[in-house]
């Protein structure tokens, strides 16, 4: 059975491949970009490199957790600012109904596409925030 210390190594070491995955992707979305004048591709593809360089910092703070110093979070940091992070959560779930009613309102197959995308990032938008709540009742069970 492997150590947490080996464990860790493990994952530091797929974090670092994924990294390297991540810059394949921002020079791949580029390459198409070059290669389109499409403003709908062109689009997607900036998505994307944008969401894969934000993969990579992700990545790099947490590996920085495990080589450099640990990641930590106390109540009163969140505390100090989680009444604006609920008001959030309410500006994100407008963005989500403004979405869901833009779409279906919407027959053109090109226009829901976008759409849907924007829908989904408003969800994650709202599912990462609903998610910190649970990271703030681990830290503060009392919350």
């Amino acid at each position: 059975m492997a150590t947490q210390k080996e464990l860790n190594e493990k994952l530091v070491k797929t974090l670092k491949k994924w990294q390297v995955v991540e810059d394949q992707s921002v020079k791949s979305t580029s390459e198409i970009m070059a290669k389109t004048k499409n403003p709908i591709v062109k689009h997607i593809m900036e998505i994307i490199k944008q969401d894969s360089a934000m993969h990579k910092r992700i990545q790099q703070l947490i590996i920085d957790s495990f080589e450099k110093q640990a990641i930590t979070l106390s109540p009163e940091e969140l505390g100090d600012v989680w009444e604006m992070v609920e008001k959030h959560i309410e500006l994100e779930k407008e963005t989500i109904r403004l979405a869901e009613e833009s779409r279906k309102n919407s027959k053109n197959y090109v226009v829901r596409y976008l759409l849907s995308y924007l829908m989904t990032d408003e969800r994650k938008h709202n599912e990462i925030l609903e998610q910190m709540e649970d990271v703030k009742s681990g830290i503060y069970p009392y919350a």
